[in-house]
């Protein structure tokens, strides 16, 4: 793996308990004495830190084994059956009703040290599937701990909240669909005013404001373009949220700029807002978008990663572009055209997006004033960010849709992060290849989509499945 897919989010401090993903506590269900086809040992070391083993339980008897099944504890996440290599005839293929009447999830884990599935479960996780039983044969390590990660998240997001500020007159409406996440995932969706960040501004001091930028600055590049005050105003907006997402124990936080706050002359934008708050362990996205935040969710959370979001255009649609920029952003002669169909950019609000330090190449992002767009031209106020992201590098694109239970999960390249001479209200845009833009675009749910460094699609289709959702992937 690269290095820029290595790297974990960047966290300033230590994070709350509800920023932490439940540790998964597995059963291991014993049917026969002998040689396990699991050495719970190794498993153990494997899942260090995402998950434990419980002390494992043995039956011999029906009667053992209902009672088995029936008194697990509230507190265990799925069961573990553990049997005799290559012998599959165990308790629950002769008494599945207790498995299904328990309801949790049973896992056959891969063998170990050869990193593959055992195949001699394929029947009865057919059986069982049929009787309706939640079975997961697990077909590599990779596959195992992705799913092991993925029960975290389903008892992570159970009662979380995010919070989206401004009127919700683009499409993604919260009060008119985010029902539709909340019951798919459980995630609530709280709307608050502008108003609400407005009046905190008056409870933070200078003080303050100099204490954390002293704190987190040498993750910024400050360019000469941006005004000290504009500086501190963006500080102030970052306090005030954070107070405001503490007070409503909430995951992170979106703000609808261009529909609300920009239009009426505000320039006190949430972008390093942004970047601080995800330092502090939430996710923020930009347009109180808020499918965009609980993609950024599924992610960061799941994968342990900061990713971002971002506009995307595909290149082709140069009139559309032309129309939004002033110039349709073509690739220069290193991209025949003959390679357009896969490729798109990423722009948002001057530059490429908001992208935290530790997905640049430099592990800074530069504060300008803020970019402005094509419609309302930079003006020299705010503060916005100018972050590259790095050439070469495999990214996954993903997408939760209106329905809040279709998860598009797409195959990128970074090409380049590409400078714009002569346009203020685009600056920077970065370059993507996708592996299917065409299929990506076919089932697109708006222009927004979240980038995370590296090959996800195994675990993101893992993710999926066990919370419910239909995973379309374009790889």
């Amino acid at each position: 793996m690269s290095n820029m897919e290595n790297r974990t989010r960047y966290l300033a401090s230590d994070i709350p308990a509800r920023f932490k993903r439940p540790v998964v506590k597995l059963q291991p269900v014993m049917s026969k004495e002998g040689e396990p086809n699991i050495d719970l040992g190794k498993l153990s070391k494997l899942l260090n830190g995402i998950g434990e083993i419980a002390e494992p339980v043995i039956v011999k008897t029906s009667a053992s084994w209902s009672r088995a099944i029936k008194g697990i504890g509230r507190d265990v996440d799925a069961i573990l059956p553990v049997s005799i290599t290559a012998y599959p005839t165990d308790l629950w293929n002769a008494y599945p009703m207790p498995l299904r009447n328990r309801g949790l999830p049973l896992v056959f884990w891969p063998i170990i040290k050869y990193d593959e599935p055992d195949f001699w479960r394929w029947a009865t996780t057919d059986f069982l599937r049929a009787v309706g039983v939640d079975v997961h044969l697990v077909q590599s390590n990779r596959h195992g701990l992705a799913l092991v990660r993925a029960l975290g998240m389903k008892r992570f997001l159970k009662g979380s909240k995010i919070v989206v500020f401004g009127e919700q007159n683009f499409p993604w409406n919260a009060p008119a669909a985010g029902h539709l996440v909340t019951k798919t995932l459980g995630t609530k969706i709280v709307v608050r005013p502008l108003s609400d960040i407005k009046n905190g501004y008056k409870k933070i001091n200078d003080k303050e404001i100099d204490k954390i930028w002293n704190e987190r600055r040498k993750r910024y590049l400050v360019t000469k373009d941006i005004d000290p005050d504009a500086l501190k105003q963006a500080v102030r907006t970052y306090l005030v949220i954070k107070k405001i997402l503490e007070d409503e124990e909430a995951l992170g936080f979106g703000v609808n700029c261009f529909g609300d706050l920009i239009i009426k002359g505000g320039r006190d934008v949430p972008c390093l807002a942004q970047t601080l708050l995800r330092e502090d362990g939430y996710i923020a996205s930009c347009d109180g978008d808020y499918l965009a935040m609980m993609s950024m969710v599924l992610t960061t959370f799941f994968l342990d990663k900061t990713c971002m979001m971002s506009n995307m255009y595909p290149v082709l649609y140069k009139g559309a572009l032309s129309d939004h920029f002033g110039d349709p952003l073509s690739p220069d002669g290193k991209y025949p055209g003959e390679t357009w169909n896969n490729l798109a950019r990423l722009a948002h609000c001057g530059f490429a997006g908001i992208v935290s330090p530790e997905m640049t190449p430099e592990g800074k992002t530069a504060l300008h004033d803020w970019g402005g767009t094509y419609e309302i031209k930079r003006d020299g106020r705010g503060c916005g960010l100018d972050g590259n992201l790095a050439a070469g590098e495999k990214a996954t694109m993903l997408e939760l849709k209106f329905d809040g239970k279709t998860f598009l999960v797409g195959s990128a390249e970074v090409c380049e992060t590409t400078r714009h001479k002569g346009m203020p209200h685009c600056e920077s845009s970065v370059l993507i290849e996708f592996k299917d833009l065409k299929g990506y675009v076919k089932d697109i749910s708006r222009e927004h989509t979240v980038l995370v460094y590296g090959d996800h699609v195994i675990e993101f289709e893992v993710l999926a499945r066990v919370l419910g959702l239909e995973c379309k992937v374009f790889a």
